[in-house]
């Protein structure tokens, strides 16, 4: 009897160890997404209705010093180490991958003008201040350090993609506001002050990447119209644009690269690049994907069409 007892025991204890072992073996390896600081309650938007959420997918915060270790995938808007300034991407639209990263979502920089008023003009960029009176004003929030190297960038490019490297960035950043470009004041605006002038009554024009006009919640701001930075050559050469990038951590497990590999197929899909874009407020890289409105309409046909990108590092 005890002896039967026993035989029991020890099978019940090898069933038990058995489903223990083939549940552990069965479960599925989480995803694990880097992300920028600041960009994972977003991401965990993006993944969160995605098919690849049966996998557990799990988001780290990124630390930006090294490139991750263990497999996954990196989401940032810069994927590698480089000390430049600037970094210029030829024809990204078309292949919409660089050095491993593939783009995932776009935010150009574009000139925003009531639609009742002219577009900006390369000769009333050129204008002295003495002269500009009565031809409106260009305007800029000369606190946000971007937008003055955003401005910067434009008046040092050399040539389509080229751009000087060193001191010249920093001594047009000391001059900008000295060119007689914009309207006095504008070095102490930030961008709260900007838009109260571009929604007034006044003619004027606002040089901004497009997220910063759809994360502005004014109705009023669908009387905007988005067109191309005037260009010395024409305004098909250079885009200034911040891209949100993919990269893949790879793996020598077979379970986790055939995991990466169909995480990033579906990063690639319209219908996913145009989720992420409506989370950030940027637009979708993707040439079928849906831009928001008629301003993103605007802006992803320049990033489809334009052969030089740029983005400007910190």
């Amino acid at each position: 009897m005890k002896k039967n007892i026993l035989i029991a025991c020890a099978a019940i204890a090898a069933v038990i160890l058995l489903v223990v072992i083939i549940s552990i073996s069965s479960k599925k390896t989480p995803l694990v997404w880097y992300v920028d600081e600041g960009l994972e309650k977003k991401w965990e938007q993006v993944i969160a209705d995605s098919p690849l959420a049966s996998s557990g997918g799990v988001v780290h915060v990124w630390d930006q010093l090294e490139v991750p270790r263990d497999s996954g995938i990196l989401i940032s808007f810069k994927p590698w180490e480089t000390d430049e300034i600037v970094k210029v991407f030829h024809r990204l639209s078309w292949e919409l991958e660089y050095e491993g990263a593939h783009v995932i979502a776009v935010d150009p920089w574009m000139i925003f003008n009531k639609h009742t008023n002219p577009g900006l003009t390369l000769e009333r960029i050129n204008t002295n201040a003495s002269n500009a009176a009565g031809k409106g004003s260009i305007l800029i929030p000369g606190r946000d350090i971007n937008s003055v190297r955003a401005w910067t960038s434009r008046f040092i490019q050399d040539e389509p993609g080229k751009f000087p490297e060193g001191a010249v960035w920093k001594e047009w950043e000391s001059k900008l506001f000295d060119s007689g470009v914009f309207t006095s004041n504008m070095r102490g605006y930030d961008w709260y002050a900007v838009f109260f002038r571009l929604m007034g009554n006044e003619q004027t024009w606002l040089y901004a990447p497009v997220s910063a006009i759809r994360g502005h919640r004014d109705p009023r701001k669908s009387i905007l119209e988005a067109s191309p930075f005037p260009e010395r050559g024409g305004n098909e050469n250079t885009l200034l644009a911040r891209i949100l990038w993919a990269l893949p951590i790879k793996s020598n497990k077979k379970s986790s690269q055939k995991l990466i590999e169909d995480a990033l197929s579906w990063l690639k899909l319209p219908e996913t690049q145009t989720k992420i874009a409506d989370t950030f407020d940027m637009l979708p890289a993707d040439p079928y994907g849906s831009p928001y409105d008629p301003m993103s309409l605007t802006a992803h046909r320049l990033w489809l069409t334009t052969p030089w990108i740029y983005s400007i590092y910190d």
